[in-house]
């Protein structure tokens, strides 16, 4: 019996021994999302609700506005070709082969008919309005994302994309899960904080009292003691300065106006 029960309490200690250091499994990354607000000039690469990487890029010109909307980017084409579009813009240039002066850089990410994301030659005119609807970003940061996107959508045919970039050859990928795209235009943001006015590239008189209660909604405020006076005198000083105007929230609105919570971590989605 005594015999037993020292067996029975071995394979009690083993099982227990083995489930304490049996390896948990591990988590898979949440959804990977881009977030591309034109008027910051910014495209933000989330992880779930967290920000992974964030990267200066141009946009399309005032009179070649890059499209809003939710879109997808499913497939890179890597060492592209610049095969102008029947436009009046691009009569005068030519097919060009892969190669340091292509206007589509090193890779480009579609999204919609026509419209890419991709690298360019130009790079000083990141941080502006330059293209004609394309979202532009430096080389180096464009294939940093290209790498990313590739890995965890997991694109086909797998690519050795250090060998590809050494060469001229075009390889085209699909990525077999497509990552979501939101273009959207807020030029009010409110983040850690601090309320920034962007300026209106598109003139599109978006810059309103309106726009500066749903960021401040959006980044977790409760409005209902600003009144539409200190907006009204926010937005003129706004006015006033050239460039992103930049301000803390407690320095916009008085104490009793901001009484209410606030969510220490919030920030503009």
């Amino acid at each position: 019996m005594r015999t037993a029960l020292r067996l029975g309490a071995a394979v009690t200690a083993l099982c227990l021994s083995a489930t304490a250091t049996a390896p948990l499994a591990s988590q898979e990354p949440a959804p990977l999302r881009l977030d591309l607000n034109i008027p910051t000039l910014r495209l933000t690469v989330y992880e779930g609700d967290r920000v992974l990487r964030t990267y200066g890029v141009a946009v399309g010109e005032s009179k070649f506005p890059t499209p809003t909307g939710e879109f997808e980017v499913q497939s890179a084409e890597w060492n592209p070709w610049w095969r102008p579009p029947a436009r009046e813009w691009a009569a005068k240039d030519k097919i060009t082969p892969p190669g340091p002066t292509n206007p589509m850089g090193r890779v480009k990410l579609f999204f919609t008919n026509l419209y890419y994301i991709h690298g360019t030659p130009d790079e000083k005119s990141i941080g502006s309005a330059a293209s004609h609807g394309c979202v532009r970003m430096r080389n180096a940061d464009v294939i940093a994302l290209a790498r990313l996107l590739h890995e965890r959508g997991a694109a086909a045919p797998n690519l050795n994309i250090d060998k590809v970039l050494k060469g001229r050859n075009t390889s085209t990928a699909r990525l077999r899960q497509a990552i979501p795209l939101v273009i959207r235009y807020d030029p009010v943001v409110v983040d850690a904080g601090e309320i920034r006015i962007y300026p209106d590239v598109y003139g599109r008189r978006a810059v309103h009292a309106e726009g500066v209660y749903q960021a401040l909604i959006s980044a977790g405020y409760d409005t209902g003691g600003i009144n539409r006076a200190d907006v009204g005198a926010l937005l003129k000083r706004a006015e006033s300065r050239k460039g992103v105007f930049k301000v803390a929230v407690a320095d916009a609105f008085s104490a009793a106006a901001l009484a209410s919570s606030v969510s220490s971590d919030a920030s503009q989605r």
